[in-house]
């Protein structure tokens, strides 16, 4: 397979490059084939309507997979959400030495009410695979979109998952995101809140270990009056893994009485680990309230010694610790069985 390379989850303000942590370098298959058709989804070709919606992994990508989506043939997926308490399940399968791609766009309407659970599989051993999905929602005035995004994929595939969304007046945009599989996955959000009491609640957690590399980029972008951005990420690093995580709130001018709050907790279960975490606040309005901060800890020996006290072994207390981690999170999604299908797979990985 040919490969294309491009910087992916750029941070908006670039640091020192020393310790890099500006962007990350994405290597992926340019012949690639489609995840599929997908049940309740209509083709289309990509619009301008949608061309302006911008995604985690940044502007470069964007246009880069748009390109080769057009080389290589493949349409656009376009969800239509009308109704309340609608919930639409859709699973991808990483096949071994294959590449393959789905671009999805969620039109929600005026004062609809949907919840998209998106899930990434593969056999636990299959070998060079490749997986990528690029998501867009445009969200209307009032209407309020849960995107659910759960990586199952076996630990030596390579996977990207991009995210925008551009809210209108009050329209909020939740997302759930559980990376929890592959070898190499690079995940970003990109969240425009331009209207007038838009909404951004986000919630992530995070598993990794042995060799494996996780590379995410969460941005909350405010424009809108009265908006407000909220997300969080809880995360296990064991073994030799290697994470980095940026989060930006941008607080744009003319976001008069907007409020921002983003918060990592991350646990690091092994000395051999690499973690990078970079959490910032850019400011043009002063009229604004944002929060921002990450704590980076070891497991509490006084926690550990009172669990073993009550006859838990050191394995399982660290294990009880990442389960916690994870269901924190995943207690938001409105899928029972995929509950219980992540709490399976967290215990064989760990």
């Amino acid at each position: 397979m040919e490969n294309f390379e491009i910087d992916v989850n750029q941070f908006p303000s670039l640091t020192w490059n020393f310790l890099n942590i500006n962007m990350a370098r994405l290597e992926f298959s340019s012949e690639f084939k489609s995840c599929g058709a997908v049940s309740g989804a209509k083709e289309i070709e990509n619009s301008a309507l949608y061309d302006s919606i911008k995604t985690g992994l940044g502007e470069g990508f964007d246009k880069k997979f748009d390109s080769l989506l057009q080389k290589n043939g493949i349409k656009t997926l376009l969800f239509t959400a009308e109704s309340k308490n609608q919930v639409q399940k859709i699973e991808f399968f990483a096949q071994e030495n294959e590449a393959s791609v789905c671009d999805i766009v969620i039109q929600a309407k005026e004062n609809a009410q949907a919840s998209y659970i998106f899930v990434y599989k593969s056999e636990a051993d299959i070998l060079n695979a490749q997986l990528g999905v690029r998501i867009r929602v445009l969200a209307q005035e009032n209407s309020h979109v849960h995107i659910c995004c759960v990586n199952l994929l076996g630990k030596n595939v390579v996977h990207f998952n991009s995210i925008g969304s551009k809210c209108n007046d009050n329209a909020a945009i939740e997302i759930t995101e559980l990376e929890l599989g592959a070898n190499k996955t690079f995940s970003g959000t990109f969240n425009s809140l331009e209207g007038y009491k838009s909404r951004f609640l986000g919630r992530a957690a995070y598993v990794v270990k042995g060799e494996s590399f996780l590379d995410m980029n969460q941005v909350a972008l405010q424009t809108g009056k009265y908006s407000e951005s909220r997300f969080s990420v809880d995360g296990v690093l064991l073994e030799n893994a290697k994470k980095t995580w940026r989060g930006t709130i941008g607080f744009k001018k003319g976001c008069a009485d907007s409020v921002g709050d983003e918060q990592e907790d991350v646990l690091l279960l092994s000395p051999d680990v690499v973690n990078k975490s970079l959490p910032v606040i850019l400011c043009d309005e002063e009229a604004v309230e944002g929060r921002h901060g990450c704590s980076i800890g070891k497991v509490d020996m006084e926690k550990l010694f009172y669990m073993q006290s009550r006859g838990v072994d050191e394995k399982t207390a660290r294990e009880l610790l990442t389960k916690a981690k994870v269901s924190k999170v995943s207690r938001f999604i409105p899928d029972e069985s995929l509950v219980e299908e992540i709490n399976s797979f967290v215990e064989a990985i760990i």
